[in-house]
């Protein structure tokens, strides 16, 4: 009994490892792309860059939004002053917003990908509690418990109904999460986060929606977004033997994470061969060990 529970322990303890790695890494990836978005009022939301001087967020929080003081506030402090928006859906409860600058970080967009049941997500934003205490630029992980088209709408606001495709998921959201990205664990975004109803029932606006807004208003997204992974690809015989050296221990969780299964079934495959071979040697020396031979002594 002692060899499976061993067994188990290493697969528990990397999985924990792997998924802390996997949290590590999305978030230093993507915090350089998404914002605090606020105004004179001191309202707090979130949201993220698609391109240099384009920040998406939810339309609840542009739709009273001060544009003479609105600001978006950046993880490394710098800030960027709202110019306007530029579109609004109401139905879908998004928002394009415009800054006078340019931000040189922005996230991609899971245009195409599968989005399932149970993957993993991680929800980064600026949730407040009760007392409107802010925990900026946080992090929450989860999964995805269902995609499908829903209705709703907000408290004071109950003769508008709101209607989109959405992901309802665990990494949970509070109030000045909205508007912040709803992350895959490539740190593409999948949608928006904008309501919740428990720690468990977490919704975001799922990133059809909003690629479907950009195209009909010729918004670009992921032109100048290029992956680690196609960067190596590209650029491999170029790296020195530091750089390669750096890029492992920078994605040190990745790697783990794609050979962890391999270990796993390694030491599973070690363990059966052990077993068993000591139970074929066993069964040898009991089936054919020869007979001991009679000896005659002589006096």
């Amino acid at each position: 009994m002692k060899k499976p529970i061993g067994i188990i322990i290493v697969f528990l303890i990397l999985s924990g490892f792997v998924y802390s790695q996997g949290e590590s890494e999305v978030y230093k990836q993507t915090i350089a792309s998404i914002g605090l978005i606020t105004d004179k009022t001191g309202a707090v939301a979130s949201g993220f860059f698609i391109n240099q001087n384009t920040f998406v967020t939810n339309h609840h929080v542009t739709e009273d939004l001060d544009l003479k003081s609105a600001k978006i506030e950046m993880k490394n402090d710098r800030v960027y002053r709202v110019k306007k928006v530029i579109m609004e859906s109401k139905v879908c409860d998004l928002a394009i917003v415009q800054i006078s600058d340019e931000c040189e970080n922005v996230l991609e967009l899971g245009e195409g990908i599968r989005i399932n049941k149970n993957d993993n997500v991680y929800s980064i934003g600026n949730p407040t509690d009760e007392d409107m205490n802010v925990d900026y630029f946080h992090l929450t992980a989860g999964r995805i418990k269902k995609v499908d088209d829903d209705s709703w709408y907000y408290d004071g606001d109950e003769k508008y109904t709101h209607e989109a495709l959405v992901i309802q998921h665990t990494a949970m959201i509070r109030p000045g999460n909205s508007g912040g990205p709803l992350l895959n664990s490539e740190g593409q975004v999948i949608g928006v986060n904008t309501f919740f109803y428990s720690d468990s029932l977490n919704y975001a606006i799922h990133v059809n929606e909003l690629i479907s807004i950009l195209n009909q208003n010729d918004i670009s997204y992921n032109e100048s977004v290029v992956t680690e992974k196609q960067f190596t690809m590209k650029e491999k015989k170029l790296r020195t033997v530091g750089q390669r050296v750096e890029y492992v221990f920078q994605r040190q969780g990745e790697i783990i994470s794609e050979y962890s299964v391999m270990f796993i079934f390694l030491v599973t495959f070690y363990y059966a061969f052990v077993f068993f071979g000591v139970i074929l040697i066993t069964v040898y020396i009991v089936a054919f060990r020869p007979s001991p031979r009679s000896v005659r002594v002589r006096y």
